[in-house]
């Protein structure tokens, strides 16, 4: 795999399938045959994730704080190996550092707790509880596979994959949340306290 920087690094990573193997027709394989290696695609660069959190800049000590990341499979135009060619990044693994000495390495890039139909503060495959006050930084590694193709033919996997970080987040873990009380709904009443 190559990191970020551009130099080789190895870890297992349990969420990343092998790729496969590119379909040949039998009895078209020779000894000449084409080998794309993930290092003859350091030129093309996939495009960064955006990462957010909920609450936005602030996380309650004992309570879940939600991470999640915006990126989909996306197509980087070039030359590999002094040809024309397109490489799909698809994001497959992502790696959370909570700042607090914790980590994640999960499968998804998780999504703000309206769109899980989830309730603020619930848990998600990607939240993290803080057990002290303080300020942490909060840093996303993706892990992308990746496939090549030429001329607009068939994309053909690439063994291995590249990792990129996503934009650093920073925020304060504070247990004096304070919740309000209001004597209506917010929705018919959206300038009242806690609205």
């Amino acid at each position: 795999m190559i990191g970020a920087a551009g130099h080789c690094i190895s870890r297992f990573i349990p969420d990343l399938p092998p790729a496969a193997a590119a379909d040949v027709p039998e009895g078209e394989a020779d000894s000449a045959a084409t080998i794309v290696m993930i290092s003859d695609i350091a030129s093309f660069s996939p495009i960064a994730a955006v990462q957010f959190m909920q609450p936005d800049g602030w996380m309650v000590v004992g309570l879940p704080a939600n991470f999640y990341a915006q990126i989909d499979r996306h197509v980087v135009s070039g030359t590999l190996l002094g040809e024309s060619a397109d490489v799909r990044f698809t994001p497959r693994a992502f790696d959370w550092s909570y700042g607090d000495g914790t980590s994640a390495l999960v499968g998804t890039a998780g999504g703000a707790w309206q769109s899980l139909g989830l309730a603020e503060f619930d848990p998600t495959a990607t939240s993290h509880v803080y057990t002290a006050e303080g300020t942490y930084v909060i840093d996303l590694t993706v892990l992308y596979t990746a496939e090549y193709r030429w001329a607009g033919g068939p994309w053909t996997p690439i063994a291995g994959h590249v990792e990129l970080p996503a934009n650093p987040l920073v925020a304060q873990a504070t247990s004096d949340a304070v919740t309000v009380l209001v004597d209506r709904d917010c929705t018919r009443g959206p300038t009242g306290p806690g609205c």
